[in-house]
């Protein structure tokens, strides 16, 4: 093994990334190095070349990468959000001097109970199973440790995880309508009413709608509003009609001058903010049941599209923006009336039945008709 320099970093994207052949395996690699920090990636080849020379030195003795590395360091290289640091930060606390190597599914799962145990299945997958597989399999993207599986929590899980809480985790929605909409825009705030409007026609999240600033996402000339990225969709324009566009051409702009003015609303946005207090008096104003804005809109747009209008799942799922067809319709739309229609399609299907037993020719029903009953 030589000293001679077989990797190198380049920029490719907002990333910068690694080629070339490893020092201590001769395996040809081109990977992210999953940083836009040009010094941390001159750090991170720096460190491939110390470890090399650190098992040229020792020689099968030297212990591997994977041997050493702990989740906390994992952690580190992972590129978090906001949200997902948070729950990393009491994963890191916990668990943070663990071997990632002794870092298995069962004990990932373990961890999540142990973590929260009075949480549902839900909140374990979402704030320990996930950050903690993102960031072993995001280590071992890097080279630095093997992959993890780490199965979901099932229904029956999650069932005994509620009773054994008395608690639902997954309470039946009620999603939003044109009925509900209309009786809401009448004693809403103009703002909170074209936001309502927006998430319904749109099915956009509230924090997208929210996110959106008046210079640079707002174009009422050509009648379309620019959502941000979220969950593996770039920033992309949505047309609206041109009720929407009035009501959002005669809002109010309370700070004008101002780069960031939002399209619909300022602050207050959190589950006990300012704008869910106005939402809920808006409600009772109109007498109808609360629905809260993610019901409303996404809920309301899925439930809208698949079982009042019958439009095809992968239509419906595109202009919602939904990557997959099967999120909406398990999540998103919601059975109206399914008892009746049920009940209904089954009388049907039984009234053309006994019509087809009829023999054609005597009018006399078939031996293997049902018989009906008085």
């Amino acid at each position: 093994m030589s000293d001679e320099r077989t990797l190198e970093i380049y920029p490719r994207g907002r990333y910068w990334w690694i080629r070339g052949t490893r020092p201590d395996n001769d395996r040809y690699i081109r990977e992210s190095l999953g940083t836009t920090d040009e010094a941390v990636a001159i750090a991170k080849l720096e460190e491939i070349y110390r470890e090399a020379r650190k098992r040229r030195i020792l020689g099968p003795d030297a212990p591997k990468p994977e041997d050493e590395l702990v989740f906390a360091a994992a952690s580190l290289e992972y590129p978090a959000g906001a949200r997902e640091a948070r729950y990393l930060k009491a994963i890191v606390k916990r668990i943070g001097k663990r071997l990632v190597k002794d870092i298995t599914p069962a004990f990932v799962r373990k961890l999540a109970k142990d973590m929260f145990p009075y949480a549902s299945t839900d909140t374990w997958q979402r704030q320990v199973v996930t950050p903690v597989r993102a960031v072993i399999n995001h280590a071992h993207d890097l080279g630095m440790c093997p992959p993890i599986k780490v199965r979901a929590f099932d229904d029956d899980e999650r069932i005994r995880q509620d009773r054994f809480r008395g608690s639902v985790s997954r309470p039946k929605r009620t999603p939003g309508s044109w009925p509900w909409l209309l009786a809401f825009i009448e004693h809403a705030d103009p703002r909170d009413a074209a936001l309502a409007y927006f998430m319904f026609t749109k099915g956009a999240r509230i924090g997208q709608s929210i996110a959106m600033i008046r210079e640079g996402d707002m174009d009422l000339e050509n009648c379309r509003l620019q959502l941000p990225a979220t969950k593996g969709h770039d920033r992309q324009w949505v047309d609206i009609d041109w009720e929407l566009r009035n009501m959002i051409a005669n809002l109010p702009v309370p700070y004008r001058g101002k780069a960031k003015e939002r399209v619909f609303t300022l602050a207050g946005t959190g589950k006990n903010g300012a704008l869910y207090q106005r939402w809920k008096d808006a409600c009772a104003a109109a007498g109808i049941e609360y629905l809260s804005p993610h019901a409303a809109g996404r809920h309301g747009f899925g439930t809208e599209m698949i079982v009042r209008q019958k439009v095809d799942p992968v239509s419906a799922a595109h202009e919602g923006r939904w990557s997959n067809p099967s999120v909406m319709l398990k999540t998103y739309s919601h059975p109206e009336g399914s008892k009746e229609r049920v009940r209904d399609a089954f009388a049907a299907g039984k009234a053309a039945a006994r019509t087809l037993a009829v023999q054609p020719k005597t009018g006399k029903p078939a031996k293997n008709m049902i018989s009906k009953r008085k």
